[in-house]
Protein backbone atom coordinates (compact mmCIF):
# COMPACT_ATOMS: atom_id res chain seq x y z
CA UNK A 1 0.00 0.00 0.00
CA UNK A 2 1.44 3.40 -0.98
CA UNK A 3 1.85 6.33 1.39
CA UNK A 4 -0.36 9.35 1.03
CA UNK A 5 1.07 12.16 -1.11
CA UNK A 6 2.19 15.34 0.62
CA UNK A 7 -0.36 18.15 0.66
CA UNK A 8 -0.89 20.31 -2.37
CA UNK A 9 -1.67 23.99 -2.26
CA UNK A 10 -5.39 23.38 -1.86
CA UNK A 11 -5.09 21.38 1.35
CA UNK A 12 -1.79 22.74 2.65
CA UNK A 13 -1.22 23.27 6.32
CA UNK A 14 0.92 26.19 7.32
CA UNK A 15 1.77 24.62 10.66
CA UNK A 16 5.42 24.26 11.57
CA UNK A 17 6.58 20.64 11.48
CA UNK A 18 6.34 18.77 14.75
CA UNK A 19 7.02 15.29 16.06
CA UNK A 20 9.29 13.10 13.94
CA UNK A 21 8.91 15.41 10.94
CA UNK A 22 9.94 18.39 13.10
CA UNK A 23 13.03 16.54 14.33
CA UNK A 24 13.91 15.55 10.78
CA UNK A 25 13.40 19.14 9.54
CA UNK A 26 15.57 20.62 12.30
CA UNK A 27 18.26 18.02 11.67
CA UNK A 28 18.19 18.78 7.95
CA UNK A 29 18.72 22.50 8.64
CA UNK A 30 21.48 21.87 11.20
CA UNK A 31 23.34 19.59 8.79
CA UNK A 32 22.94 22.07 5.94
CA UNK A 33 24.26 24.92 8.11
CA UNK A 34 27.18 22.81 9.28
CA UNK A 35 28.17 22.35 5.64
CA UNK A 36 27.76 26.07 4.95
CA UNK A 37 29.96 26.96 7.94
CA UNK A 38 32.65 24.58 6.69
CA UNK A 39 32.47 26.01 3.17
CA UNK A 40 32.67 29.67 4.19
CA UNK A 41 34.99 29.00 7.13
CA UNK A 42 33.19 31.32 9.53
CA UNK A 43 30.62 31.22 12.28
CA UNK A 44 27.13 32.20 11.14
CA UNK A 45 25.53 32.71 14.55
CA UNK A 46 26.19 36.43 15.35
CA UNK A 47 24.14 37.65 12.37
CA UNK A 48 21.36 35.31 13.36
CA UNK A 49 20.30 36.86 16.67
CA UNK A 50 16.63 37.89 16.89
CA UNK A 51 16.75 41.16 18.83
CA UNK A 52 13.13 42.22 18.33
CA UNK A 53 10.68 39.35 18.03
CA UNK A 54 7.82 39.98 15.63
CA UNK A 55 4.42 40.42 17.30
CA UNK A 56 2.52 37.14 17.32
CA UNK A 57 -0.27 38.13 14.92
CA UNK A 58 2.19 39.76 12.50
CA UNK A 59 4.51 36.77 12.71
CA UNK A 60 1.67 34.40 11.84
CA UNK A 61 0.51 36.62 8.97
CA UNK A 62 3.99 37.03 7.46
CA UNK A 63 4.73 33.32 7.82
CA UNK A 64 1.49 32.38 6.07
CA UNK A 65 2.23 34.89 3.31
CA UNK A 66 5.61 33.21 2.73
CA UNK A 67 3.94 29.78 2.58
CA UNK A 68 1.30 31.08 0.18
CA UNK A 69 3.99 32.55 -2.09
CA UNK A 70 5.72 29.16 -2.11
CA UNK A 71 2.54 27.37 -3.21
CA UNK A 72 1.56 30.05 -5.73
CA UNK A 73 4.92 30.23 -7.45
CA UNK A 74 5.43 26.47 -7.36
CA UNK A 75 1.95 25.99 -8.84
CA UNK A 76 2.65 28.53 -11.56
CA UNK A 77 5.86 26.73 -12.48
CA UNK A 78 4.06 23.39 -12.63
CA UNK A 79 1.39 24.94 -14.84
CA UNK A 80 3.74 26.72 -17.25
CA UNK A 81 7.11 24.98 -17.01
CA UNK A 82 8.67 28.35 -17.82
CA UNK A 83 11.82 27.83 -15.81
CA UNK A 84 12.54 24.21 -16.78
CA UNK A 85 15.92 23.87 -18.43
CA UNK A 86 17.68 21.03 -20.18
CA UNK A 87 16.33 17.61 -20.98
CA UNK A 88 16.05 16.70 -17.29
CA UNK A 89 13.64 19.58 -16.65
CA UNK A 90 15.57 21.01 -13.71
CA UNK A 91 14.17 24.36 -12.69
CA UNK A 92 16.11 27.54 -12.13
CA UNK A 93 14.97 27.93 -8.54
CA UNK A 94 15.68 31.64 -8.28
CA UNK A 95 13.44 32.21 -11.28
CA UNK A 96 10.72 29.90 -9.99
CA UNK A 97 10.40 31.85 -6.72
CA UNK A 98 11.11 35.52 -7.52
CA UNK A 99 8.31 36.88 -5.34
CA UNK A 100 9.14 34.60 -2.43
CA UNK A 101 12.84 35.47 -2.50
CA UNK A 102 12.00 39.19 -2.71
CA UNK A 103 9.72 38.66 0.29
CA UNK A 104 12.60 37.00 2.18
CA UNK A 105 14.80 39.98 1.33
CA UNK A 106 12.08 42.28 2.71
CA UNK A 107 11.95 40.25 5.93
CA UNK A 108 15.74 40.56 6.25
CA UNK A 109 16.57 44.16 5.23
CA UNK A 110 20.13 45.39 5.37
CA UNK A 111 21.59 48.80 6.12
CA UNK A 112 23.71 50.60 3.54
CA UNK A 113 26.83 49.20 5.24
CA UNK A 114 25.57 45.65 4.60
CA UNK A 115 24.72 44.90 8.22
CA UNK A 116 21.26 43.59 9.15
CA UNK A 117 18.71 46.33 9.86
CA UNK A 118 17.68 45.12 13.31
CA UNK A 119 14.90 47.72 13.62
CA UNK A 120 12.99 46.52 10.56
CA UNK A 121 13.82 42.83 10.20
CA UNK A 122 11.61 39.82 10.86
CA UNK A 123 14.33 37.22 11.27
CA UNK A 124 12.07 34.99 13.38
CA UNK A 125 9.59 34.75 10.49
CA UNK A 126 12.40 33.76 8.11
CA UNK A 127 13.49 31.07 10.60
CA UNK A 128 9.93 29.77 10.82
CA UNK A 129 9.66 29.62 7.05
CA UNK A 130 13.02 27.85 6.70
CA UNK A 131 11.82 25.22 9.18
CA UNK A 132 8.52 24.88 7.28
CA UNK A 133 10.44 24.40 4.00
CA UNK A 134 12.60 21.73 5.61
CA UNK A 135 9.43 19.99 6.83
CA UNK A 136 8.05 20.17 3.31
CA UNK A 137 11.24 18.61 1.95
CA UNK A 138 11.00 15.80 4.50
CA UNK A 139 7.41 15.17 3.31
CA UNK A 140 8.45 15.13 -0.32
CA UNK A 141 11.34 12.75 0.33
CA UNK A 142 9.14 10.30 2.21
CA UNK A 143 6.25 10.29 -0.28
CA UNK A 144 5.91 7.23 -2.49
CA UNK A 145 3.24 7.95 -5.10
CA UNK A 146 2.44 5.07 -7.42
CA UNK A 147 1.75 7.02 -10.61
CA UNK A 148 4.89 7.70 -12.65
CA UNK A 149 3.78 11.23 -13.58
CA UNK A 150 3.04 12.11 -9.95
CA UNK A 151 6.40 10.68 -8.88
CA UNK A 152 8.20 12.86 -11.46
CA UNK A 153 6.27 15.95 -10.35
CA UNK A 154 7.16 15.33 -6.73
CA UNK A 155 10.85 14.78 -7.54
CA UNK A 156 10.88 18.15 -9.34
CA UNK A 157 9.24 19.74 -6.30
CA UNK A 158 11.78 18.02 -4.07
CA UNK A 159 14.77 19.32 -6.05
CA UNK A 160 13.34 22.83 -6.25
CA UNK A 161 12.43 22.93 -2.55
CA UNK A 162 15.86 21.59 -1.62
CA UNK A 163 17.57 24.38 -3.54
CA UNK A 164 15.12 26.96 -2.17
CA UNK A 165 16.18 25.99 1.36
CA UNK A 166 19.73 26.94 0.43
CA UNK A 167 18.67 30.27 -1.08
CA UNK A 168 16.64 31.20 2.00
CA UNK A 169 19.47 30.12 4.34
CA UNK A 170 22.01 32.20 2.39
CA UNK A 171 19.83 35.27 2.91
CA UNK A 172 19.04 34.47 6.53
CA UNK A 173 22.71 34.04 7.43
CA UNK A 174 23.95 36.99 5.37
CA UNK A 175 26.25 35.15 2.98
CA UNK A 176 28.11 37.22 0.44
CA UNK A 177 27.92 36.41 -3.27
CA UNK A 178 31.53 35.18 -3.07
CA UNK A 179 30.61 32.80 -0.24
CA UNK A 180 27.60 31.50 -2.17
CA UNK A 181 29.81 30.87 -5.20
CA UNK A 182 32.30 28.97 -3.03
CA UNK A 183 29.51 26.77 -1.67
CA UNK A 184 28.05 26.08 -5.09
CA UNK A 185 31.44 25.10 -6.50
CA UNK A 186 31.71 22.24 -4.00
Amino acid sequence: MSEEAPPTRTDASYALPSGDRGVAARTLIEERLRGVRRSVDRDLAPVDVVLRPTRSESRTHLFEEACELYWTELGWEEETGEEAVGSGGAELTEMVFPGLLAFMDALLPRNTNGEPDRDREHRDVAHDFLLWLAGRLVELRSARPEALEERARMRRQEATTDELIDLVAYRLYGLTSEEVERIQER
